[in-house]
């Protein structure tokens, strides 16, 4: 999923650390922020408290890629992770204990749904031009 959003006076450093922010406090999560030599600017995100929540389905993973275009402009692509471990978990709690089935049915619905909250976080921030797929 790749947006472009306009800047408004500000950076694309203020667009990452205002999603490592929303990452942080509103969804519990660690997050790892790295800039390449042409100023894209990448986002790591996991869940806190990996180990426990991933035995029990309910991880989250994903990174963020920031790349400016121009002065005033800038594109924010986010790439999901952990989906085979999920549905692999899904499939084996099913059979030996279906109460893990539920919790990783939630964590499999989170991931899903994390991309459309940090874009609907970025909006209210930045006045979106166009969503690219």
């Amino acid at each position: 999923m790749t947006n472009i959003y306009k800047l408004n006076g500000r950076t694309v450093k203020d667009a990452a650390k205002f999603t490592c922010r929303f990452l942080e406090d509103n969804e519990n999560m660690e997050t790892q922020c790295l800039t390449s030599l042409d100023d894209e600017i990448f986002i790591q995100a996991r869940a806190r408290h990996g180990k426990y929540k991933q035995i029990l389905g309910l991880d989250k993973a994903l990174s963020v890629k920031f790349n400016p275009i121009g002065n005033d402009y800038f594109s924010v692509e986010i790439g999901e992770a952990k989906w085979a471990d999920k549905g692999v978990a899904l499939a084996t709690s099913w059979f030996v204990f279906w109460p893990l089935a539920v919790t990783s049915g939630i964590g499999i619905y989170k991931q899903k749904s994390l991309p459309g909250k940090i874009i609907r976080e970025l909006s209210t921030a930045f006045i979106p031009e166009r969503k690219l797929n």
